[in-house]
Order: structure tokens, then C-alpha cells, then sequence
């Protein structure tokens, strides 16, 4: 690692010297990705070139951050988002945390922390002091009220927190600046003086506004900072700006891609490197690739290896609008919309309606898209009264969906809920290869849907739960296992359904196959649908949905 430009009178950058020299010069940037502590454990294990982990900005209480949309790619590799700095709080992170450290090799915990005041980031720092090993104070967010860089614009008080901090903890603590301050300089510089270990440079700029065809915005805050390939110049020049003034290690971030980013910003000054949305879109393997390719050639100015998303997504959206719109169960409705993209079952999409929210959905149907959604929340109960002409604007496919089987291959298909959804397309577009089909509800069905799902094949068995019969499908699967002698040596069981019935269908499948047989498609809580935000961040530190949602029963729930 470089030779950080230190100041020998500040004995907190000895300790900074201390954590961070022996490791790799890269982390992921604050909110990007290792948001979750199983996700940051198993990022910490998996990538070496991480050599330090940087969590999601944490508050004293929980916050519930902004509702879907939160993030738009306008150009490509250029974003804006508005998360809203959502946070678990501090008490359930720090428990949460504990089990996973210390992390792999020992690799340090850089943990971000929000405040409205000294006293509010000094509270947070105090429950946060024994999972720590430094603190990132997030003087920078640009559209946060009354916290971010409402804080770190006013001269006394970054002063009187950093002092603060400094003068209660014996570990590193590092202000991350915004590039929207015009005086920015002269903040590092008090950074510096009140006793600062390094600085993180930049966060988004902004706040920007992204619209949709019709000249709607985008984002349910409408504004948000900007991130990506289009801020790499202004972190260049607020590094170097800096770097010439302020003898402190500096953590950059803004636009950073490829090895000749990050070279750029090393010649600017930095001596730390953060890659955040050049993440879009990357599995945890295609991450591990990434990565490795970064560190080959800041180590050894290999020839740059081509550094790409093994998954090219984007959050562009296609205009469309409603077919019809039926009802199917007393909690249950299908959607159909106009003509839209091929994907595979388990595949899902984000519907939004314009200046109201979206959320994610697995369709039934493709390119004549049909949706089977239980109008349980605000967007869904919306989504419910559309009528015929009525627009949506659709973003995906994304995700990993169920793998199209060999022709001597045979599928058992297990449906609960909405969750029969990715089911019913799987038996319609391989109807050759299934061998059983069984769906499970929690009310009666419309005569006409159930005669839809019956025709995609003989075997087809429906259950019905009552309120006092829970897991009716599942007491059926079990009843026929046990009875029928199946032959599974050429078995595969896909499912899709609640969590509690995934697990017990699955179950009950593993006393007659491996779990690397049977395939759960999770329902999680998604936001970005582009693996950054790491709100669907798995028991196993996979993001459910670039890794999946589609994953084998032993990499799925515990």
C-alpha cells in the first residue's frame, strides 16, 4: 500500500496507519452493497482485494428511509439515488454484527455514523464502540434533512464533533465530506486541526432530479444525489484540492471503475479507494472477478482486464398499459399489461406508477405479461383498482430465475400464494419435463383461474388452508412422497411461495433428494433490483437479487 501523508503531531493517524496499511487499499463506499452484517462477513471471506469493510451509515434510532423508486440509471454508469440513509438502528446492528466478527483475516470495520448533533453522533459511536474499529461520520448526505451535509457545511460544528468524538474513542475517526460545499477545503482543514485520522472524499452530488418519458420524476424523493462515472471528474479535482492542503490519508470515492480510476485518484492524493456503482449489477461472483482484476493490475500493472457487470442491467423503463384486470381469489388479482420483455420463471420485474412508488413482481406470463399480486400494502392495493388503459412503467428483467431443465430431467413445481406466479410459467414453458405440479392458497379460487392452472398438466393438486389448517399444500406433498415410491433420480423441485412454506415443502423434499436438487425462489424485500442498496441481503450474505432470487435449498433460508 502507499505511503500515507500523514502528520506525525496527530497520534490518531499512527492508529489509522496502524488498521488499515497492511490490507488492500479498496472498500465498497457506505450504503453500496454491504449493508447488511451477513453480507459484509461474507464479502470480508470472499474478496481479498476488500481489504476494509465499510458499513451502511448508521443512526442512534431506526430510520425507515424513503419508499421504491430510490435509484435511476440516466446514462450508463451514471446514477441517482435517494435512499434516506435508512438504518436498523444502533442496538439491533451492533447485536446483529457481533456474530460475524472478527471478520476474515481480521480485516478492519469502517462504520458510518449519522447525527443530528455532536451529542446524537457520540450516543450512536457508544453503542456501536465494540464493533468498530473506526468510525466514518457522514457529514455529507445531500438530501437528508437536518443531518449529512446540512451538518458538515457548518465549520463549528464538524469541529466540535470531531473533537468530541476524538477526545471520547482511541480508534480512528474519519469525516466523509460532501462536493457540494464550496469550502470544502477549509472543512478538511478542520477536520484535521480538531484531530480527524483521514478523510473520505466524496459522497453524491446533488441533489439531481431523473424524470421518466412523460417528464414524471423518478424517484419517490424526487431528488437525490448523483453518483457513478459523471462525478469522477469533480472527486478528482476535491482529492487533489485537498491532498495539497490537508496532510491527511484520504479515502476516495466518486466514478471509480476501472485500475486507471483508481490510479488517477492515487495521483491526486488518495491512498484509499472506494467502488460503489460500478457495482451495479454484479453477482457476489461477478464481484470476486471484478476485484481480483482491479488488484492485478494495481499491484502489477498487468494489462488491464476488461472489468464489466456479469450482468448488464439498467433501470430503464418501458411505458405501458393495462389489459385487464381480474380478480381471482377474494386476495388475489391478475394483471395483465401490453407486450413486455422475455424473461424466465423466477425472473422479476419493477412496476411503478408514476409519482406514487413501484415494487417488484414475478410475472405469470411474459411478453403478453400477466402478474398475480395480493393487494396486502399501499402500492399493491393501488395496483388493484387500475383499470384498462391505465399506464405502468415496467424496469427488468432482473435476477436469477429456474434453470430450463435437461430433457431427461423431471420437475416436481410446488406454488404458494402469489408465489405460484413464477410456478405457473415454468409448467407452461416446460410442460414436457413436469412431472408433478402443487399449489397452495390461502382462499377459494374463481372457476376460471382454476381451470387455467388445472390445464397446465394432470398431476396439477390445489390446497386450500382455512384458519385452522396452515401448510394444507404441504401435508399433501408429504401424504404423496410417502405413498408414490417416486423415482428421483432425475428430479428437481422448484419452489416459490411464503417462507415458512418454502421451508417445510422443502423439507419434506429432502427425505427423498439432495438439497442441491430442490431451487427456492425468495421473496424478499427488494429496492434497487440492481444489487446495491443490500436491503435483500440473505442469512448467507448473498443479495437475492443478483445472486438470485432462484437459489439452491442450501444456499437459500437457514
Amino acid at each position: 500500500m502507499n505511503q500515507f501523508k500523514t502528520d506525525s503531531e496527530h497520534s490518531q493517524n499512527l492508529s489509522f496507519r496502524n488498521i488499515f496499511q497492511s490490507q488492500w487499499p479498496f472498500t465498497i463506499p457506505s450504503g453500496v452493497v454491504t449493508t447488511t452484517p451477513a453480507v459484509i462477513a461474507r464479502i470480508a471471506r470472499e474478496i481479498d482485494e476488500i481489504g476494509f469493510l465499510t458499513t451502511k451509515t448508521l443512526s442512534l434510532e431506526p430510520r425507515p428511509g424513503y419508499r421504491e423508486p430510490i435509484i435511476s440509471e440516466y446514462h450508463k454508469g451514471c446514477f441517482v439515488n435517494a435512499v434516506g440513509l435508512p438504518s436498523p438502528g444502533a442496538d439491533w446492528f451492533r447485536a446483529a454484527m457481533k456474530p460475524f466478527l472478527p471478520l476474515y483475516n481480521g480485516k478492519p470495520l469502517l462504520v458510518s455514523i449519522m447525527g443530528g448533533d455532536p451529542e446524537e453522533f457520540l450516543r450512536c459511536a457508544e453503542v456501536l464502540d465494540d464493533v468498530a474499529d473506526a468510525f466514518e461520520l457522514n457529514l455529507s448526505c445531500p438530501h437528508v434533512k437536518a443531518a449529512g451535509q446540512s451538518i458538515g457545511g457548518d465549520p463549528v460544528m464538524v469541529e466540535r464533533i470531531i473533537k468530541l468524538l476524538c477526545n471520547s474513542f482511541k480508534k480512528p475517526i474519519i469525516p466523509k465530506l460532501s462536493p457540494n460545499l464550496s469550502n470544502i477545503v477549509e472543512i478538511a482543514s478542520i477536520c484535521a486541526k480538531a484531530g480527524a485520522s483521514a478523510l473520505s472524499l466524496i459522497n453524491t452530488v446533488g441533489p439531481g432530479m431523473a424524470v421518466d418519458d412523460d417528464g414524471n420524476p423518478i424517484l419517490s424523493n424526487v431528488v437525490g444525489g448523483i453518483s457513478g462515472a459523471a462525478i469522477k471528474p469533480i472527486g478528482l479535482k476535491i482529492v487533489r484540492e485537498v491532498a495539497s492542503k490537508v496532510r491527511l490519508p484520504i479515502i476516495a470515492s466518486g466514478g471509480i471503475s476501472t485500475p486507471h480510476d483508481v490510479e488517477a485518484y492515487r495521483k491526486a492524493g488518495a491512498s484509499l479507494f472506494a467502488i460503489g456503482s460500478a457495482l451495479a449489477g454484479m453477482s457476489t461472483e461477478g464481484m470476486k472477478k471484478y476485484f481480483k482484476s482491479i488488484g492485478i493490475y494495481y499491484r502489477f500493472k498487468k494489462l488491464e482486464v476488461k472489468t464489466v457487470s456479469d450482468a448488464l442491467i439498467s433501470t430503464a423503463y418501458s411505458k405501458t398499459e393495462v389489459v385487464s384486470n381480474q380478480q381471482v381469489s377474494s386476495n388475489m388479482f391478475m394483471l395483465q399489461l401490453e407486450a413486455g420483455p422475455m424473461s424466465e420463471p423466477g425472473q422479476f420485474f419493477f412496476l411503478r406508477i408514476p409519482n406514487f412508488g413501484e415494487k417488484p413482481f414475478s410475472p405469470m406470463v411474459d411478453l403478453n405479461p400477466v402478474y398475480l399480486i395480493r393487494a396486502i400494502g399501499q402500492f399493491s392495493q393501488k395496483l388493484s383498482v387500475l383499470k384498462k388503459g391505465d399506464v405502468v412503467y415496467v424496469r427488468g428483467p432482473y435476477g436469477t430465475g429456474f434453470t430450463k431443465p435437461y430433457p431427461e430431467k423431471k420437475l416436481i413445481l410446488v406454488g404458494g400464494g402469489t408465489g405460484a406466479a413464477p410456478i405457473i410459467m415454468a409448467a407452461s414453458k416446460w410442460q414436457s419435463s413436469v412431472s408433478r405440479i402443487y399449489f397452495g392458497f390461502s382462499s377459494k379460487l374463481e372457476e376460471s383461474f382454476e381451470r387455467r392452472i388445472r390445464s397446465l398438466n394432470p398431476s396439477v393438486k390445489i390446497a386450500i388452508d382455512t384458519p385452522a389448517q396452515i401448510g394444507a399444500v404441504v401435508s399433501c406433498i408429504d401424504s404423496e412422497i410417502a405413498d408414490s415410491g417416486v423415482d428421483v433420480k432425475n428430479i428437481a423441485v422448484y419452489l416459490c411461495g411464503p417462507r415458512l412454506m418454502m421451508n417445510k415443502a422443502g423439507e419434506a423434499f429432502k427425505k427423498i433428494l439432495g438439497a442441491d436438487r430442490i431451487y427456492m425462489a425468495r421473496e424478499d424485500i427488494m429496492k434497487c433490483g440492481i444489487g446495491l442498496c443490500g436491503t435483500c441481503g440473505t442469512e448467507n450474505g448473498l443479495r437475492s437479487c443478483v445472486d438470485g432470487p432462484v437459489l439452491p435449498m442450501a444456499n437459500s433460508y437457514d
